[in-house]
């Protein structure tokens, strides 16, 4: 699909920004977003200058700056009053205002986080935790990766090179929330 076919699909949209200039350019990415999750629609490369015109073409047509850790699959959007977080699957957590949503509809208020955490257990299990002022610890954005358990030469070089998007995700939503970020990995 090209850059103009996937604005004019339906749905809410968004933009990534590859990291990498290459002599062909550098990647700008289509995505949509939604309750079924981050799916991608184009992607093309253009020339730096070029590249940083689109994009700001792009934001003042509405379509927002999203950030991801390609290797996780997890996609994470700032907006003004909070961040969304997806996967290829599902909406995982949305922070507006001063509430946010978990992927099974449980509603948080802002005002209960007390800290927000990056974790992992063992290899393959990771994500984002709030700790409640209650005391109690809720998954805000979670990922099991089995690749961990698949690959014998695993490590934890590889674990923090795999849940970078857990401290970025974390970070965010501390913001959101106005409490301190720890990243326990």
């Amino acid at each position: 699909m090209t850059l103009e076919e996937a604005l004019a699909a339906p749905g809410r949209k968004v933009q990534i920004s590859g990291k990498e200039l290459r002599p062909d350019g550098r990647a700008l990415l289509i995505y949509s977003v939604g309750d079924d999750g981050a799916k991608q629609l184009a992607r093309t490369r253009l020339p730096e200058a070029e590249h940083e015109a689109k994009v700001a073409e792009l934001k003042a047509q509405g379509v927002g700056i999203a950030e991801t850790d390609f290797k996780s699959g997890v996609f994470w959007v700032r907006t003004d009053d909070g961040v969304e977080v997806y996967d290829d699957k599902r909406k995982l957590f949305e922070a507006a205002g001063e509430q946010a949503t978990l992927a099974g509809g449980k509603v948080l208020s802002r005002a209960d986080v007390a800290l927000v955490f990056s974790y992992a257990e063992g290899y393959e299990d990771r994500g984002v935790k709030a700790a409640l002022a209650s005391g109690e610890q809720i998954d805000l954005a979670y990922a099991f990766d089995l690749s961990a358990e698949e690959d014998p030469t695993y490590n934890r070089n590889n674990l923090i090179s795999d849940t970078t998007w857990c401290s970025a995700v974390g970070q965010a939503i501390a913001r959101w929330a106005g409490v301190p970020f720890e990243n326990r990995i």
